[in-house]
């Protein structure tokens, strides 16, 4: 079941394990999303939308759930969402050396479109974006 998220702080124990740098943060622009199952959350999504366009800030799925559809439930909701708010594009950063990643954004239709030189702990990152239609 996915669940809007009002309330950060919910989510903050899971996201934290996934992303040690997690930072909640009062931002009336961030949204997200959650997957529960068995009233236990086992995947995240979270994306900021500013006008016409929209950054994925981190999307995750916990070990045991991976390559069942959480993450494209996820990523399919924030995309209505999207569409929903009029946005025009989709844009995010993922470690060149993520191939799982990478994938899965280039099955969605997203393209990479520049390089970011020591994006990551000195390591590259290409800048991917879709545009919502």
């Amino acid at each position: 079941m996915i669940e809007r998220i009002n309330n950060f702080s919910l989510v903050l124990p899971f996201a934290k394990k996934y992303f040690p740098d997690f930072v909640l943060q009062n931002d009336p622009f961030e949204k997200g999303l959650c997957f529960k199952t068995n009233n236990r959350i086992v995947g995240f999504i979270s994306y900021s939308i500013i006008y016409e366009r929209a950054e994925l800030n981190y999307i995750v799925t916990d070990e045991f759930y991976r390559r069942k559809g959480v993450a494209q439930k996820l990523f399919n909701e924030a995309l209505r969402d999207l569409k929903n708010n009029m946005v025009e594009n989709f844009s995010l950063e993922v470690s060149v050396n993520n191939k799982v990643a990478i994938s899965f954004y280039l099955k969605n239709g997203f393209e990479i479109r520049a390089v970011r030189k020591k994006y990551y702990d000195g390591s590259d990152a290409y800048l991917m974006v879709l545009e919502v239609k």
